[in-house]
């Protein structure tokens, strides 16, 4: 009885020790300016009360030590209260056992908190403590003391963190720091959402009665925060420094992730502003802090993860109109996010909800033809677009897809353009656009497809393509080569381009059994195809940005021809496409002539010795070309030359 007695009474002065050393090192450090100190000897002298108090926390008993933090906090001087809270954090997350050194130095020699089997009355003072800490965020006289409510806020993170087996007491604790989230202050308002997120990871599916507070006063501070509407607000906002809403908009984003990761399941009537604010809220999405940009995109990435598809989808599509009016940055990270949300889906997600899915990925791929003020670079959306729509059709049987596509085409080629100039022509763009992805990803399963194109592709490959309309589209198309070589406009020289990209992947995929390129579709796509070599792209087109070069568009144009002949694999197709081309030699414009010799060689360098049977026309044309008076000219004709000597095995000067 008497060595107890001892004990409490050792106890007691080692807590009066700690709270001398304490209130020395606030008298220290608020009379520095009179007292002038050398700053080596302040820090010196710094060092040297930590380590004392470290030491006598060594051999502090819980209970006493927790009774000797409340007592600190009652202090008049609430900056003692602030020190004493800052060594209560540094004790939590540093001290290591030492108080049995040699029986746990085989069990663990790692950093802890030494007390983590606490007894009764360890609990109860613990739970005491917690209590004035909250006390702390609670006492309205406290209102103004910005550190010593952070301080007490960061005490109650770094005790959930520690102490995660006693979370009884943290019920009460998450309820007054979910309070402190609204209040204008944003340093407390971080550390409240930081202290937040740690409360929610201990406490888990406990802290589901405080959610509705949590949320409604986190997403009540950032409309308050950053609202244009109400000028008063604006102006006191921004007298804030720009760090304090970074760390703010930091801590709010890492307290959605515990909560999405938690309590993902039990979060539906929060998810419309959930997702209200990281698709619409300016500050998550204009990219300007790489800190905070990078928490966006993993909650995000997060949401679709553990959130069902089903209480996911709704909200996210409902976002759609509000994002046009947001601008492209708000679309482009609706679309990726719907994506990542397909990505998730399973077969009977897939059935129930891939119309709807892909009805507003066509209302969205609409927005080239709508052009809203509020979006300007159409192309970055509308690359979104086409991703999530892929990203779909990958989920799907065809007889799921088909109809689906069907449909697109049918949108592409409606009416939409007849009110609006020019209105056609981009619907055509986005849905080529949509096609040339299509047949990327899909490969040989698309090509079947692009019979259901082969009409369309004609038509935008000839001048029709640039007076569009429904009643020309009904009209037959003609024979004869309905492209004279006239100067395109800036849209039907995109439009071309996209329309040759995606044949030429119908060509280079279209291995299978049952061939798209059949005698047929090759006659009607070889002099629309080959008509390309005699366009003029655009007066305005180095003018014009995101449009494909003359050197894309040219180089394309060789592989699209030359590949068409490779896959036809057929003598009796080849013949017309090389006289066609060899007729586009002789055209008055040296780009011309230049694409006809560089579809030529390709032709020559693939088909081998296959295209021998054609010297007798080809040699002519050479020989021409030998005499051009563009040097670029003659010396092309004359690697042609060579290269079929070559494989003939004998001279061809003769027969020129």
């Amino acid at each position: 009885m008497e060595s107890g007695k001892d004990a409490d009474v050792i106890q007691k002065g080692l807590g009066k020790l700690m709270e001398q050393i304490v209130f020395l090192l606030q008298l220290v450090f608020s009379k520095k300016k009179q007292m002038k100190f050398p700053v080596i000897l302040r820090k010196e002298l710094k060092e040297t009360m930590r380590a004392a108090v470290r030491n006598i926390t060594l051999v502090m008993i819980p209970s006493s030590y927790f009774r000797s933090i409340i007592k600190l906090l009652h202090h008049a001087d609430k900056d003692v209260g602030d020190k004493a809270l800052g060594l209560l954090c540094e004790t939590a997350r540093n001290h290591e056992v030492s108080s049995k050194s040699k029986e746990s130095k085989t069990r663990s020699s790692n950093p802890c908190f030494p007390w983590l089997n606490m007894n009764e009355s360890d609990q109860k003072s613990f739970d005491k403590m917690c209590l004035e800490i909250v006390r702390v965020l609670d006492d309205p006289a406290e209102g103004s003391n910005t550190s010593f409510k952070v301080a007490a806020v960061s005490a109650l993170e770094v005790l959930a963190n520690s102490f995660p087996s006693n979370n009884s007491i943290f019920v009460l604790c998450l309820r007054s720091v979910a309070k402190c989230i609204s209040l204008c202050n944003l340093a407390v308002a971080s550390s409240c959402l930081r202290t937040t997120a740690a409360l929610i990871n201990v406490l888990g599916p406990k802290a589901l009665a405080e959610i509705p507070h949590i949320m409604e006063n986190m997403m009540k501070l950032p409309s308050e925060l950053f609202s244009n509407s109400d000028i008063k607000a604006q102006k006191s906002m921004e007298l804030i420094p720009s760090v304090s809403k970074d760390s703010y908009l930091l801590s709010a984003l890492i307290t959605l992730e515990v909560v999405v990761d938690k309590l993902g399941g039990f979060l539906n009537p929060y998810l419309p502003n959930i997702i209200d604010l990281l698709v619409l809220h300016p500050e998550y999405i204009s990219g300007m802090d790489a800190k905070v940009e990078s928490r966006a995109n993993g909650l995000r990435k997060l949401l679709a993860e553990r959130i069902p598809v089903r209480l996911a989808l709704p909200p996210l599509l409902k976002v759609y109109p509000a994002s046009i009016n947001a601008g492209d940055k708000s679309l482009e990270i609706m679309f990726d996010m719907l994506a990542t949300l397909i990505g998730t889906m399973d077969r009977s997600s897939v059935v129930a909800f891939h119309r709807k899915i892909f009805d507003l990925c066509l209302l969205a791929l609409d927005i080239r033809h709508q052009s809203p003020v509020s979006v300007h670079d159409i192309d970055a959306v509308e690359k979104s677009v086409i991703h999530a729509m892929v990203a779909l059709t990958m989920k799907l049987t065809e007889s799921m897809f088909k109809p689906l596509f069907i449909k697109s085409i049918e949108w592409a080629e409606s009416d939409a353009g007849e009110a609006a100039p020019g209105g056609s022509t981009d619907r055509a763009i986005s849905f080529y656009g949509m096609v040339n992805k299509l047949a990327e990803s899909h490969r040989s399963l698309f090509v079947p497809y692009f019979k259901d194109l082969l009409g369309s592709c004609v038509h935008y490959l000839s001048n029709a393509g640039d007076i569009l309309s429904r009643k020309k589209k009904k009209a037959k198309i003609q024979d004869d080569d309905s492209t004279k070589g006239g100067m395109v406009s800036i849209k039907s020289w995109r439009l071309r381009k996209l329309v040759l990209s995606c044949l030429h992947k119908c060509f280079l995929y279209d291995t299978g059994s049952s061939k798209f390129l059949d005698s047929s579709n090759f006659q009607m796509l070889l002099k629309p195809i080959v008509s390309q070599l005699v366009i003029e792209p655009p007066a305005s087109l180095d003018d014009t940005p995101n449009m494909p070069s003359v050197k894309e568009v040219d180089d394309l144009l060789v592989v699209c021809v030359g590949h068409m002949a490779v896959t036809a694999g057929n003598d009796l197709l080849w013949k017309p496409l090389n006289h066609e081309v060899l007729m586009q030699s002789r055209s008055e414009k040296l780009r011309t002539r230049m694409l006809a010799l560089r579809i030529i060689k390709y032709l020559v360098e693939n088909l081998k010795e296959e295209y021998l049977v054609f010297l007798a026309e080809t040699i002519p044309f050479l020989g021409e070309l030998l005499e051009d008076v563009e040097p670029c000219v003659q010396d092309l004709a004359q690697e042609i030359l060579k290269e079929l000597e070559s494989m003939s095995g004998e001279s061809l000067r003769q027969y020129l």
